[in-house]
């Protein structure tokens, strides 16, 4: 590996839902259809709080209390993401999308820089992912992606970017070089967990104060200041 080269490098990692973009739930509808189809029940999924949990996650709580195993649940996971994704691709088409301040800005200019690798870290299955940030066209500016697909948990999410990167890039990132943007405590907790560099937005649901209260390296209430954000990412 060329140890200049991870000097030089940074990784700027983004969740979607929330940081990206606001799916106005086509998300959260489309997998309580699926489930529903899949599954015969949503089980908890329509009260429970599902900011920065994975899809798969999502599953787990909202089901094993209705009977399913954990085992069970993952023997048909590939059922629910076929049913999932067909009724996600068709709502995303005409449903309601709003995308974050800045960020149709932010993604080319991370994209076009030597010096950065741009990817997701997202609780999202890939497939739903590429969907949802299908949407405005983004999916081509992401060199690589850590998903739901890859770990229920996202407090592993930082070590499998690490490693993805290693495979994709051939380089070692630090984690102190790592860069985790998120609207959730889930995200900020992550990055701590791993020693990266956590970077807090106010756009998703969660109150400025909690998002403070987990004291993130930075936070913004969005990142429509494009230079500002890219200041501070030049200085890490």
């Amino acid at each position: 590996m060329n140890s200049k080269n991870n000097m030089d490098k940074k990784a700027v990692l983004f969740d979607i839902d929330g940081t990206i973009m606001n799916c106005h739930s086509a998300g959260k509808t489309s997998l309580m259809e699926a489930t529903e189809s899949v599954f015969g029940t949503t089980g908890r999924m329509s009260t429970m709080n599902m900011q920065g949990k994975t899809d798969p996650l999502i599953l787990f709580e909202s089901l094993i209390d209705e009977g399913f195993g954990q085992k069970d649940i993952e023997a048909k996971i590939p059922s629910l993401k076929e049913e999932y994704f067909r009724l996600l691709d068709g709502r995303m088409k005409n449903h309601q999308c709003t995308i974050m301040p800045g960020i149709e800005k932010l993604v080319p200019l991370l994209a076009g820089r030597d010096d950065i690798i741009l990817g997701l870290l997202t609780g999202n299955f890939e497939r739903g992912a590429q969907i949802k940030i299908g949407r405005f066209d983004l999916n081509r500016y992401f060199a690589l992606g850590v998903y739901g697909d890859d770990s229920h948990l996202r407090n592993e999410m930082p070590a499998i970017a690490r490693q993805k990167i290693r495979e994709s890039h051939n380089l070692d990132i630090d984690f102190s070089r790592m860069i985790i943007i998120g609207d959730t405590v889930y995200d900020i907790r992550c990055a701590k967990h791993a020693g990266a560099v956590s970077v807090a937005v106010g756009t998703g649901w969660v109150d400025r104060s909690v998002l403070l209260a987990e004291n993130p390296d930075f936070y913004f209430d969005d990142l429509g200041d494009v230079e500002l954000f890219l200041r501070v990412i030049n200085e890490i």
